[in-house]
């Protein structure tokens, strides 16, 4: 295969869009937790999220919906953008399978990675060949038109609240059998993060975005929310926000926001010892003295470190430095909610693949890895120690689990009926087969008007009310808007004649980022100096600014109120800002 210099122009907007925008949230490693799931939305009240129905606006698996689009057509968009590299949409398709045969793999996909580099490991941990998966990069099949899409998901609660991006939208492919085959099983996962259109308005910039999945619970013509859809993944909601389904969507962007995901299930024959596997990738372009050519690079699997970490026994300097890593990490999986418990893991402790099935020799299962060393031990101390400090109920072997559900495999089947504690209890999950949504109509075909992919008990019970609330509650929140904290002291005393500081507390409640450059102030209602940000500083939705100022105090005795009104461009929004002082004598 040639590969030529490629024209960039047409990529460049999407990145410069993800470049533009603030990169500390951006960047972090991703979760299928955090973003606006970490905001006070979880409690507003929404009337908006009443109106939504989840199975339009946040999981699509109609079959009259889903049908109308293909993998092929995804990688014939994907393709169009790379520009000229001499790459087919049935090529790239196979490089993704190709990654688990080992080098040299298929001839005309040559320089890509595969699961045979570095002594078949990634970031240092095991990374297996999967040659039955590998079969689907063969020259002689065309595995791009077996795989069916089973469903649309809007996940706009992964917008991280400075707006840097506006969620992911993710389409999952199943590999096609005329019959319930479970060995021939196989599935893919295109997870596209959306930048901003208007990064320097945070959240507010992806507004059209929310509203357009909004919209689709309240279009009762098929034709229409397919229209709508068709809108948002290929075409582009309007002048200035790209198509979901972009080339610099999955991580080929200046933060890595994005990814590829597979579940693959192919077996030689019933217990074969090929378990369901979880991998994810990055479809980046590599570049050389020839040119560029797209191709999907094999990271690790975020939110999910080495199972054996969690065994007190394993003494490697990694794995002793992610338990201490984990105590720290307590308190946010201690959190009394089943949607919002998460921790961190930094990349270098994550594994690079992920099974649900530890019977055929995986650590994955991080509670059977915690249980091999006999208790006491330091590790177990150390938890329970952190659970007393911050006055959880939990014990360390909840915490555990808690980070198990959190994983790939533990989302998908090792945590069915583990008890994590709390108010959360059992975890509320039932899974079809390993996965959340199937593979397989219901009713079963011939379709029919009401035939679609069913979702898990998981999603339609937990995790989707809780996206529509979050959605709602976003749709509900204004654009600009403010609370003002309660002075501390309620009055100040001052002397009179003498300067004094002061400060006042705001926090951002509307989706609007604050800023100097936005025409962001607190304005004098009384003739005193105005109230400004920095050149720089950006307020984002749920962050509070601290004002300071000096003042001179008045020359009457009692009582002054010193008031100010917030205004973008001169717009007044949010309550009345004061100060109240107390105006003493000046000692003489």
């Amino acid at each position: 295969m040639q590969t030529r210099r490629i024209p960039w122009l047409h990529t460049l907007s999407a990145s410069l869009l993800l470049l533009q925008a603030a990169p500390g949230l951006a960047q972090s490693l991703h979760s299928e937790r955090g973003g606006l799931q970490a905001t006070d939305l979880v409690h507003r009240p929404s009337l908006t999220s009443t109106t939504l129905d989840p199975l339009r606006s946040l999981a699509i698996s109609d079959h009259a919906t889903v049908s109308t689009i293909t993998a092929r057509r995804v990688f014939d968009q994907l393709i169009r953008q790379a520009g000229d590299t001499g790459l087919t949409s049935d090529q790239l398709f196979r490089q993704l399978w190709d990654t688990q045969n080992p080098a040299p793999g298929q001839p005309d996909l040559p320089g890509g990675p595969h699961c045979s580099d570095n002594g078949n490991t990634l970031n240092g941990a095991p990374y297996v060949c999967r040659p039955l998966e590998g079969a689907d990069a063969s020259a002689q099949s065309v595995p791009l038109d077996r795989y069916i899409l089973v469903g649309l998901f809007n996940r706009f609660d992964l917008a991280p609240v400075d707006g840097a991006h506006c969620g992911e939208y993710r389409m999952s492919f199943a590999r096609f059998v005329a019959a319930p085959q479970v060995r021939s099983r196989n599935r893919f996962i295109l997870e596209g993060v959306l930048p901003n259109p208007a990064p320097e308005l945070g959240l507010e910039g992806c507004r059209p975005v929310a509203q357009a999945w909004a919209r689709l619970s309240t279009l009762e013509d098929l034709t229409q929310r397919q229209a709508l859809l068709n809108a948002l993944f290929f075409e582009g909601l309007a002048p200035g926000i790209p198509p979901v389904i972009h080339i610099s969507h999955y991580g080929d962007n200046p933060s890595g926001a994005g990814q590829v995901r597979t579940n693959m299930f192919m077996q030689q024959g019933v217990g074969a010892p090929n378990p369901w596997m979880l991998r994810e990738f990055k479809l980046k372009h590599q570049c050389d003295a020839t040119g560029c050519t797209p191709r999907f690079i094999p990271v690790t699997v975020k939110s999910t470190p080495r199972g054996d970490f969690f065994n007190p026994l394993n003494t490697s300097p990694l794995a002793v430095g992610f338990r201490d890593h984990f105590i720290t990490q307590v308190a946010s999986l201690a959190v009394d909610d089943f949607n919002r418990f998460n921790y961190a893991v930094p990349d270098v402790y994550n594994a690079a693949q992920s099974s649900s099935m530890p019977s055929f020799g995986s650590v994955d299962n991080f509670l059977v890895e915690f249980n091999k060393a006999a208790t006491p031990n330091a590790f177990s101390d150390a938890l329970q120690a952190e659970l007393q400090r911050i006055g959880s109920t939990l014990t360390p072997h909840q915490v555990v689990a808690r980070a198990q559900l959190l994983s790939c495999g533990g989302c998908h089947d090792l945590s069915r009926g583990t008890d994590l504690g709390g108010t959360p209890g059992i975890v509320p999950i039932d899974f079809k087969r390993f996965v959340q949504v199937d593979d397989l109509l219901s009713p079963l075909p011939p379709p029919g008007p009401d035939s679609r992919y069913a979702l898990s008990t998981s999603l339609t019970t937990a995790f989707l009310p809780f996206r529509q609330q979050l959605l709602g509650a976003f749709l509900d929140t204004p654009v600009l808007d403010a609370t003002v904290s309660a002075p501390d002291p309620q009055v100040l005393h001052v002397q009179a004649s003498q300067p004094f500081r002061g400060t006042v507390q705001v926090t951002n409640t509307g989706t609007t980022a604050w800023s100097a450059a936005q025409g962001v102030r607190a304005t004098s209602l009384d003739g005193a100096a105005d109230l400004t940000l920095a050149p720089g500083e950006v307020i984002h939705f749920g962050q509070r600014k601290t004002f300071d100022f000096t003042h001179t105090a008045p020359t009457s005795l009692g009582q002054t109120t010193y008031r100010w009104r917030l205004q973008r461009n001169g717009l007044a929004f949010g309550p009345e800002v004061s100060l109240t002082v107390e105006v003493q004598p000046a000692p003489r």
